[in-house]
């Protein structure tokens, strides 16, 4: 549904600037490399009483310079609600396409009608921002799903890169709060590649994977420095020690523990996760903490030891193989590899050894 066919109700606005502005300041982004139990930390935080959730990704921090480049408010807000993962709110109940996924969303219950009526409202106010833009749409999202605003201590977005991006943080919510989901690099590996391989049985993506979780990983330093504004926590403790791991999110966000957290769900609906290996669960599962133990070979388990060495042991995450260097164990294909594929991972790796490869520089 576009944007421009949806006719603002007569209601009253959300609230005046002062309210906004406040509003405003609650926010606590989610960040992590992909696949890294991202969308599990946000399903646990979804129905917490204290919270306004984004179901979906918006990537907002990350695409800044795209809205900057669209002519006015409204132009920028019919991007967030229809170009970004928001447009999934108007589909009502519905499984992934691709079928490479348990994700399946249930909206059926939404009222898409006014909440974009709402934030088509917003953004007619002479006080509008960017800034503002984005947090007065989680408003008009909270506000059309039941949720007290009024009593909200933090609203929360989550997109798998909004670690990194320190610098739109800064310009539009200086005073958000940031959390880091962390997974160990093979097992990241393992269930993007599940996901990557074709019906040649062959993937050509070794060199994305490795640069994708070094650069997450590169902000460990930077985000531990400030533990007032910014929380790591790794996935596998997550899964294996749900409630203690869960305090201290509810610490870090000044919200108190509830029991509810410990059942995942997504806009108060029941949700089973996203695993890349199509297992569904009704509650916290570790099953796919360990699974890269028995999916991936000691040369795939040496390649990505090798890597991402330096964010490994940030992350405390102890290695299995020698993670030296080795010319015949590095001109060796993975398995499952394209020739491609190869190509680009030896080019990429070499010039990460060079220390030409920023995404894996940890430059402290």
């Amino acid at each position: 549904m576009k944007l421009e066919e949806i006719k603002p109700r007569p209601e009253p606005v959300v609230a005046n600037r002062e309210e906004a502005a406040e509003f405003n300041k609650r926010g606590l982004f989610i960040g992590g490399a992909p696949k890294s139990g991202t969308s599990l930390l946000m399903s646990l935080l979804d129905n917490h009483p204290q919270l306004i959730v984004l179901p979906e990704e918006t990537f907002y921090l990350e695409d800044r310079h795209k809205f900057l480049a669209l002519n006015g408010y409204e132009a920028r807000l019919a991007w967030l609600l229809q170009k970004t993962n928001l447009r999934f709110l108007a589909m009502g109940r519905f499984e992934p396409k691709d079928g490479g996924s348990t994700d399946a969303r249930d909206y059926s219950s939404f009222d898409y009608q006014r909440f974009a009526s709402l934030a088509k409202n917003l953004v007619q106010q002479p006080w509008m921002n960017d800034s503002l833009l984005f947090s007065e749409t989680v408003r008009a999202y909270g506000i059309a799903l039941g949720a007290n605003w009024h009593d909200c201590v933090r609203w929360i977005e989550k997109s798998t890169s909004n670690e990194v991006r320190a610098e739109a943080l800064d310009e539009l919510f200086p005073e958000a709060k940031v959390i880091q989901v962390v997974r160990d690099p093979r097992a990241v590996f393992t269930s993007r590649k599940s996901r990557l391989v074709k019906s040649s049985n062959l993937y050509s993506k070794a060199h994305r994977f490795v640069r994708e979780w070094n650069r997450s990983a590169q902000e460990i330093p930077r985000l531990r420095r400030d533990p007032s504004r910014f929380l790591v926590i790794r996935y596998e403790d997550l899964v294996q020690n749900p409630r203690e791991i869960l305090e201290s999110v509810c610490r870090f966000a000044g919200i108190d523990f509830n029991e509810k957290m410990l059942e995942p769900t997504r806009a108060g609906a029941g949700w089973q996760g996203n695993s890349a290996f199509h297992q569904a669960f009704k509650g916290i599962s570790t099953i796919a903490a360990e699974q890269w133990k028995s999916s991936l070979t000691e040369q795939e388990i040496w390649w990505i030891e090798l890597h991402c060495r330096k964010g490994m042991e940030l992350a405390d995450y102890p290695f299995q193989t020698v993670a030296h260097f080795s010319l015949p164990r590095w001109l060796n294909r993975l398995p499952g590899e394209s020739w491609a594929g190869y190509v680009r991972a030896r080019r990429a790796s070499l010039c990460q050894g060079l220390g030409l490869l920023k995404e894996s520089r940890y430059d402290w």
